[in-house]
């Protein structure tokens, strides 16, 4: 087989959803970006609900998630409910947060002080997303290296029975990229022709994979109406990101809504509306994304595994497994 023909679906839909859409927006005329970057709200909120969208309509998932409600419920509940709690406080003016003269703005708030709990949600939130997107590279890359046995990874120190074993090289490869193109790039890159590849490389790739591979699983493992299902789920997280224009919104639709906007702000820059009380209900809810990604997609867990791997076995894989099994002849 060729190079090109053993790159399964999901190395496809990882490659073809960054560079070729940064590459096509960086030649593209203003409208286009300001339609874009409308539906980047769509997209991005929308692949927050993706993996919980799928946990719950999936019913494999279903039992899972009663088996073990801790991991499911209880801990993202708590996650949900805190960071409801903080928005709250802070809007409320509980904590040392200073309320901006202008409520709009582009810019996410840095950690100030243990007065200040909503700064400190949205560093935990701003590192932990930066984990959370080179996780997912990682896994990618896992699923397009589907067949080969890795090296099991030696133990780096032992609390209790648990084994806390040492990160693969490929997954430390992967954080340290997408910081850099997360954190240290930003700040190097200027030109907006260059900036939106870029975007859509680190982010963009992000959203669509978060969406394309529980669409993949959808239409995969739902033999009735797999393309029902499938565009159904894409469509059905779509329309639930819209509740993103409730806290961030391009530039032009905050205009048509009566905001006032700095005139030097182009009408596709993303702005975000500070209301904390509602922001973190936006962070709250990517925590409880963070976690259900992590256990969804954990194909190391034989009972994961049993549910999406044959959604993504590639079928010159399933061929050669079914060839292997030995064959039992009739017996009267």
């Amino acid at each position: 087989m060729s190079g090109f023909a053993r790159i399964p679906f999901a190395g496809w839909l990882w490659l073809l959803s960054g560079l070729p859409v940064g590459l096509a927006l960086a030649y593209s005329p203003l409208p286009v970006w300001v339609a874009f970057f409308t539906f980047a709200v769509l997209l991005e909120v929308g692949h927050a609900f993706s993996p919980i969208v799928f946990a719950w309509t999936n019913r494999s998932y279903r039992q899972l998630i009663f088996k073990y409600p801790r991991k499911y419920i209880l801990l993202p509940g708590a996650f949900l409910l805190t960071a409801a709690a903080i928005g709250a406080a802070t809007s409320l003016g509980w904590t040392s947060f200073v309320q901006p003269t202008q409520d709009l703005t582009g810019q996410n708030y840095a950690f100030t002080g243990l007065r200040n709990p909503f700064g400190v949600m949205v560093s935990v939130y701003w590192w932990w997303n930066v984990y959370h997107f080179g996780m997912q590279n990682f896994g990618v890359l896992s699923m397009c290296r589907a067949g080969q046995n890795p090296r099991p990874r030696r133990t780096m120190l032992t609390v209790g029975e648990r084994e806390i074993r040492w990160p693969r090289p490929a997954a430390i490869l992967s954080l340290a990229v997408t910081a850099f193109g997360m954190v240290i790039l930003p700040k190097l890159v200027h030109a907006p022709e260059l900036g939106v590849v870029f975007y859509a490389i680190f982010f963009v790739n992000h959203w669509i994979v978060a969406i394309g591979l529980p669409t993949r699983a959808e239409g995969a493992l739902d033999r009735s109406w797999p393309r029902v299902r499938a565009w159904g789920f894409a469509l059905g997280v779509l329309l639930l990101g819209g509740i993103g224009f409730v806290w961030s919104a391009p530039a032009w639709v905050w205009r048509a809504w009566g905001y006032s906007i700095p005139a030097h702000a182009p009408d596709y820059a993303l702005i975000s509306h500070v209301v904390p009380a509602v922001l973190s209900l936006r962070f709250g809810l990517s925590f409880v994304h963070f976690l259900y990604d992590r256990h969804i997609w954990k194909m190391s867990d034989p009972e994961i595994r049993a549910i999406i791997g044959p959604a993504f076995v590639p079928r010159t894989v399933g061929r050669s497994l079914a060839r292997s099994q030995p064959r039992l002849r009739r017996v009267a």
